[in-house]
């Protein structure tokens, strides 16, 4: 039996940070990919995170929002749930 997935946030998972920009750059094109396809929602940010440039995602199934913090060194980003 093939393991069915009920939305897109059994398969995210939290980065703690990104080793390169190209590694971050590569990220936000599967995150433009997720958008595309209705996965994912852009929503508005209502709480910055230190005052880093950052997104909010929502997810189309669960609701679940999830934020990308964009590095700015030495801050290396993170992508994690809200």
């Amino acid at each position: 039996m093939v393991n069915k997935v009920d939305c897109i946030c059994q398969v995210l998972e939290p980065i703690d940070e990104f080793f390169s920009i190209t590694e971050f750059e590569r990220f936000q094109e599967y995150l433009n990919g997720l958008t595309a396809s209705g996965e994912l929602r852009e929503i508005p940010v209502k709480q910055k995170y230190a005052g880093f440039p950052e997104q909010w995602f929502r997810c189309k199934d669960c609701g679940g929002v999830w934020r990308l913090v964009h590095p700015d060194f030495p801050f290396k980003g993170i992508w994690r749930r809200v």
